[in-house]
């Protein structure tokens, strides 16, 4: 819900050279996804990197659906401290 809310509101101001980093963990509790908005995003967007603050070991499993989004990123980084936050924007420069 939160994913298409930030599509209908912002999605028209998105556009090259725009780069987007969503930083949140999708929990779905086993509902559909919403990686349509992603998607949509991706096409005006220059780049859209996913930072999830969930470990990487629990990526797509349970209700963890982060590689339907992923395909849609130009990459997806575990980010749940400064330190990888911090590699993560050295990565970007």
């Amino acid at each position: 819900m939160r994913c298409r809310c930030f599509g209908e509101r912002w999605g028209d101001e998105i556009h090259p050279p725009y780069e987007r980093p969503a930083a949140r963990r999708r929990p779905h509790n086993y509902h559909a996804t919403q990686s349509w908005v992603v998607q949509e995003i991706r096409h005006r967007a220059r780049h859209i990197y996913w930072l999830n603050p969930e470990p990487r070991a629990y990526w797509d499993t349970g209700d963890s659906v982060v590689g339907e989004y992923a395909v849609h990123c130009d990459e997806v980084f575990e980010c749940r401290n400064l330190r990888q936050l911090e590699r993560f924007v050295s990565e970007l420069a």
